[in-house]
């Protein structure tokens, strides 16, 4: 049925700050379908429950997302430090999960153990700090000096002075009680030289006496002395070990490793002990210092698990790297040079990743799902060029990780990986949807009051005029697209307020007030402004005054996907004798999409309830969109179409004040279109721009009633009765308000029709 709106279903009444509340003060409730899917997947302690959410990135969502996510994890335990250690193999580090903050004080407590061994074995070998060791040195010197001195007088009494060497001892023959020059021995008669040599090696053989005896002397000594170090380092370490072993009470993990360590200190520093400091020096150290401890991940500062949005997902930034380091040409690595990436950092907590970031990084998204898969990280993927120039990679052990993901991306993504990637079926087995079209209700006007003071605050933007929150509200709706709704976006809402605040500012005001926020609303590209100036000069044929047989003003928008505008194109219809066939010359010159081209079949059948269902419709249509140059698609010029046929058929004319915009099916119900309001406005600016406004309107389908969200232009036409929408159930309510007048009457316009095929059938006869 037919009806006229009235000023008060039109005209936009909703005013935000009548209903402002203090609920929702952190404007959760246009995020709540999305917030209980993060709380499930969170909730649940099960693997492959790792969200997907479909929506645009903004950092809004995100820094809300992640607020949300940490007050939930208030309560849950502090996460754990995640070291790697060295045990046995420098090579191999082994990972170590210790209890929060406990890495770097493990850390530190090493590095004091080992300066502290280095400090004690140095005064042991270096002082007379222990008695019990120099008495022993004393005996093995007093034997030595025995030994040897022994050893002196035999040679002294042969006629040789003694040297000791390096390998031994060196015997030189000396005459009158001085050493025998070069030239003296070579004086010597071959006799004397014989007895010289005879005594030398007499006198070498009791010297490898004395030698073997002073080996078994220090032999026996370094082995009292090896005990004696041992009590010492135990005497020495055994405060410290009891601090350690106080301190680490309630993390075995850092105690075992700490014991570990000065058990193998002690054992092998005194399995490789000589007298001699200055020999043993690089082993001692290679020995005390072989051990590190890199806290890869350290929570010492958090409280509760991380939620972590990692911007850049390369494989570096989500697994960890493995550095390595040029040394004169060589490349090296060591424990030190380990780094843990985001993956690790979150774990047990929450990583929020963007698809399109994820997959931009080559290998990274494999990579995440190979560690969610395997629910632990390693390196192997950092074996590159570096590895095969170094003198050794290492192979760090594998890193437990239990981790919530969290990816953002679209609805057309999410499909794929779906349908063709089977893992990522099992690994995100939660998926929700945010539509920032949200229904006017108490909570959503609190949460948009909220954002809207938070944004004001945030920008120290001017405060806002009382009828400024009534246009924000209608400025949201309209881009929802319903009266009901409102399109949530805060970077919307911001840019919206920034923008009437720099306009507001550059014109002096103190405040925002109504117009600054209308001027943008309405605000007209130049592109719309050309095309209007195409109508006014005629270049556009337009007529909104008079009646036309097979002419009727039809309504488009012309949408670019950064801003849109309704425009009228005229539509005409030539009916001659023929096939049936509708000849669309849009199609003909290829310039009709597939949903157009089926608008034009769903024509055909609805011509065909006049005639009988036996007959074939005698009669070409031949339509055409006059002046339009590109492509156009869509159905919901269909009625349009089909009351030009009409009125060609039995040449009644249209009513050219009245533009209509509608879909219909065979049947000739009315369905729904989109871009009613850009539709309406564009009608309305065209008629202003080339006539006037008065006794002019649009027909629209009654579906699209709740859509209508005008500027105040159109309103303020409205509401004076010059202009006027009218809303349509079906194709015979279209023909009522466009052809229907004092001469002609729906059934008589219908008649009309039948007749007129019939004559064609005839005439084809």
């Amino acid at each position: 049925m037919k009806r006229e709106l009235t000023p008060k279903e039109v005209i936009y009444n909703i005013c935000l700050e009548d209903s402002r509340t203090s609920e929702d003060l952190k404007g959760y409730s246009q995020y709540k379908e999305v917030l209980e899917k993060i709380e499930a997947s969170l909730s649940i302690n099960k693997e492959g429950f790792n969200l997907y959410i479909i929506d645009d990135y903004s950092k809004e969502k995100i820094d809300k997302i992640s607020n949300f996510i940490e007050e939930l994890y208030v309560k849950k335990e502090k996460p754990k430090d995640i070291c790697y250690v060295i045990l046995e193999d420098a090579k191999n580090p082994q990972v170590l999960y210790l209890s929060n903050g406990t890495g770097t004080k493990l850390k530190e407590k090493l590095e004091e153990l080992q300066e502290l061994y280095v400090d004690k074995v140095f005064k042991f070998y270096n002082s007379s700090i222990n008695k019990d060791k120099e008495s022993v040195m004393d005996y093995v010197q007093k034997q030595r000096n025995l030994y040897i001195g022994d050893l002196m007088d035999i040679a002294k009494a042969e006629g040789f002075d003694v040297k000791q060497t390096n390998i031994g001892f060196a015997f030189i023959p000396l005459k009158e009680g001085t050493v025998m020059t070069e030239k003296e021995y070579d004086d010597l008669e071959i006799v004397n030289k014989d007895e010289i040599i005879n005594k030398a090696s007499k006198l070498k053989e009791d010297a490898e006496g004395v030698i073997d005896k002073l080996k078994d002397v220090e032999n026996d000594s370094i082995k009292k002395v090896k005990e004696i170090f041992l009590k010492y380092l135990n005497e020495e370490m055994s405060d410290y070990k009891n601090i350690i072993e106080k301190e680490f009470s309630e993390d075995l993990g850092a105690l075992d490793y700490l014991s570990y360590v000065t058990s193998y200190i002690e054992e092998n520093l005194v399995e490789n002990y000589t007298f001699n400091y200055d020999e043993d020096e690089d082993k001692i150290n290679e020995i005390i210092f072989k051990f590190q401890v890199n806290v890869i991940v350290d929570n010492s500062l958090n409280e509760h698990p991380l939620v972590i949005f990692e911007q850049d997902p390369t494989i570096n930034n989500l697994i960890g790297s493995i550095e390595y380091e040029n040394h004169n040409g060589i490349y090296t690595t060591d424990i030190s040079l380990i780094q843990g990436g985001s993956l690790l950092r979150a774990n047990e907590g929450c990583l929020i990743i963007r698809l399109n970031d994820l997959i931009s990084n080559a290998g990274a998204y494999y990579y995440l799902k190979k560690t969610l898969l395997m629910g632990k990280t390693n390196f192997d993927y950092n074996k590159g060029y570096l590895e095969f120039l170094s003198l050794g990679g290492l192979k760090p052990s594998d890193i437990k990780i239990n981790v919530k993901v969290i990816i953002i991306g679209d609805y057309e993504s999410y499909d794929i990986l779906y349908n063709y990637d089977e893992d990522f079926k099992n690994l995100f087995k939660l998926r929700t949807y945010h539509t920032p079209n949200k229904k006017i209700d108490s909570s959503v006007v609190a949460s948009l009051n909220t954002v809207i003071e938070k944004i004001i605050k945030e920008n120290e933007i001017l405060p806002l005029a009382p009828e400024i929150y009534r246009e924000i509200l209608k400025y949201l709706s309209r881009k929802a697209g319903s009266r009901e709704k409102v399109y949530f976006d805060y970077n919307e809402i911001n840019k919206l307020l920034t923008l009437a605040d720099y306009k507001a500012r550059k014109e002096g005001k103190k405040e925002i007030q109504r117009k600054d926020i209308t001027y943008l609303a309405n605000d007209r590209d130049v592109y719309e402004e050309e095309i209007l100036e195409l109508y006014k000069c005629k270049k556009i044929l337009f007529n909104s005054s008079d009646s036309k047989v097979g002419v009727i003003n039809g309504l488009s928008v012309v949408d670019t996907g950064y801003f849109s505008f309704g425009k009228p194109i005229k539509i005409t219809c030539v009916c001659v004798s023929g096939e049936g066939n509708i000849i669309d010359a849009q199609k003909e010159g290829n310039l009709s999409g597939n949903i157009h081209e089926k608008s034009t079949s769903i024509l055909k059948g609805y011509i065909n309830k006049f005639i009988s269902n036996y007959e074939k419709i005698p009669v070409d249509f031949h339509i055409s969109f006059e002046q339009i140059y590109g492509k156009i698609d869509g159905d919901s010029a269909s009625v349009a179409e089909a009351i030009c046929m009409l009125s060609s058929l039995c040449k009644i004319p249209i009513r050219q004040n009245i533009a209509i915009t509608g879909s219909m099916n065979q049947f000739g119900e009315v369905q729904a279109i989109g871009g009613v309001n850009e539709k309406i406005e564009g009608f309305f600016n065209v008629c202003k721009a080339v006539d006037k406004i008065k006794n002019k309107g649009v027909l629209i389908p009654s579906a699209n009633k709740d859509e209508i969200i005008l500027n105040w232009e159109v309103e303020e036409a409205i509401a004076q009765g010059n202009f006027k929408i009218i809303t349509m159930d079906s194709i015979e309510d279209a023909v009522e308000v466009l052809m229907v007048d004092e001469n002609h009457t729906l059934e008589y316009i219908y008649n009309t029709v039948k007749e007129e095929l019939k004559k064609y059938i005839k005439h084809k006869a």
